[in-house]
């Protein structure tokens, strides 16, 4: 909760500070907003200078070296930022229980020719991650596209990490610059089954092999959702146009099919690494990619 309040907070006064005025024009300084879940020590340009959260609106703009170290753990991150004079950056750090199950973002501003447009650039750790605005799909980091001013829900998917939101707010005549380390998921491995001595040796069926025809989208749904019994998953929108059906929980499967955005499918599971497994044909079941797809219960 107080993680939420404090993230919360920052989102606001980041966007307060940005459209209601600058920074003091006349002394050139930026400011610099950095918090940590939980709290860290925090270090600037090799100087301590007290625990998140920390905030300072005289900072010297130019490349800046920012350190936490988490208070309860001792893990330490350190990341590099361009202050801006006039504006202000804002560095959170969630701490996991390692660096790879850790996650972070930087937000910062630089000035547009034009002040009558607003936009965001947006680069992550993975590459080619999917994004959301609002809820609807842009494409895949790095992304660079126009959004009207105001506050946004910036929302971040790739198969092996954990999903990520980003709250904050576009102002006019500036471009808003995002940079994201996302978390890995945490992958909790499938017993083997404990073989019975008394059962029946079975025949191994043969792994089949990917098939090597053209697979094109099965035809658009016309019945509502309405008449499948819940739980079952929805299509969401694609830069495809059409989401691929796989053999198993790995973009390395077999291509069974390919569905639709807004058809919807009985739901049988989940797979730990973020598939669901559906009946996409009448006695055939497959994984789709959970990026793309919601789970209506």
């Amino acid at each position: 909760m107080r993680s939420k309040l404090l993230s919360a907070l920052f989102c606001l006064s980041f966007a307060f500070l940005l459209s209601g005025c600058e920074l003091n024009p006349f002394a050139k300084k930026a400011g610099v907003q950095v918090t940590a879940s939980p709290d860290a020590n925090v270090t600037i340009d090799g100087k301590p200078v007290g625990k998140t959260p920390y905030y300072i609106e005289n900072a010297k703009p130019g490349m800046t070296t920012i350190q936490m170290t988490a208070i309860d753990s001792g893990q330490t991150w350190e990341t590099k930022v361009n202050l801006i004079s006039g504006t202000l950056t804002t560095v959170h750090r969630e701490f996991g229980a390692s660096p790879d199950k850790s996650h972070s973002y930087t937000l910062y501003f630089e000035k547009l020719s034009n002040k009558d447009t607003s936009s965001v650039n947006v680069i992550s750790m993975p590459p080619s991650a999917t994004v959301s605005i609002d809820g609807k799909p842009q494409g895949f980091t790095p992304l660079s596209v126009d959004i009207p001013a105001g506050p946004h829900v910036f929302s971040f998917t790739s198969p092996g990490f954990q999903d990520k939101i980003v709250n904050a707010a576009t102002q006019n005549g500036y471009r808003l610059n995002l940079n994201l380390t996302m978390a890995t998921m945490e992958i909790v491995p499938t017993p083997l089954p404990t073989a019975s001595p008394s059962a029946t040796p079975s025949i191994t069926s043969t792994p089949s092999k990917a098939p090597t025809n053209t697979i094109t989208p099965l035809p658009k749904q016309s019945s509502p959702s309405a008449t499948l019994s819940k739980p079952f998953v929805e299509i969401l929108d694609t830069p495809t146009g059409w989401l691929k059906v796989r053999e198993s929980a790995s973009i390395n499967s077999a291509e069974l099919a390919k569905v639709n955005p807004g058809d919807t499918f009985p739901y049988r599971e989940s797979s730990p690494s973020g598939w669901f497994n559906i009946q996409y044909a009448t006695g055939k079941w497959g994984f789709i990619s959970s990026q793309y797809a919601k789970l209506v219960k």
